[in-house]
């Protein structure tokens, strides 16, 4: 609810493009990996990271990004211009309706919680024993980090924001844990 609200205060002021960004194809399929972070966010932490210490780790990572993302968006708004689409196909109406909905842009969430994502089943117990897990996460993370360029929402800076937000955050919470020994491993699973 808070990104909606902020997205609806603020007035965008920074356009961080480069000519990286310009040359980045515009490719509407990619919204529905855009999309998949949802289901997967669910997915990942109901099912996969069953762990109590990697869950709240995750989870909290995820909390944490959040606040900091949300002060970013006030105190820093900027905005990718959005190019001109005909929303004929499915995938175009979609990406339509996602350029109404939020706007602002550094850093990317959508970057950031995908990685958080991926470092939290890289940890799991249940990825060590399901051949591939961590790479088909990996492989998702990456690609809904291209997603947000070829869709032409999020900048390449935004990106390496996301990208460094995910890391520390989730980190971060991990050293806590450890100082505090909060959620021991002795703990049952969730």
């Amino acid at each position: 609810g808070t990104y909606f609200l902020i997205q609806n205060i603020v007035s965008h002021q920074h356009e961080l493009i480069t000519e990286l960004d310009s040359a980045i194809p515009f490719m509407p399929q990619f919204v529905w990996i855009y999309h998949s972070l949802i289901p997967v966010i669910g997915a990942t932490l109901f099912l996969l990271v069953t762990q109590r210490r990697n869950f709240f780790n995750t989870f909290w990572a995820c909390i944490g990004a959040s606040v900091i993302i949300h002060m970013i968006y006030v105190i820093m708004p900027s905005f990718y211009p959005r190019p001109d689409i005909i929303p004929d196909g499915l995938s175009e109406q979609l990406l339509a309706l996602t350029y109404e909905i939020g706007s602002n842009t550094f850093p990317s969430g959508h970057v950031c919680y995908a990685w958080i994502l991926y470092l939290g089943v890289r940890c799991s117990e249940q990825a060590k024993k399901v051949f591939g897990l961590r790479n088909l996460f990996l492989l998702w993370a990456v690609g809904v980090t291209l997603s947000t360029l070829t869709l032409k929402v999020h900048y390449v800076v935004d990106v390496f924001g996301g990208l460094v937000l995910a890391f520390m955050t989730f980190y971060s919470v991990r050293y806590l844990f450890n100082k505090f020994n909060t959620y021991s491993d002795e703990e049952n699973n969730i």
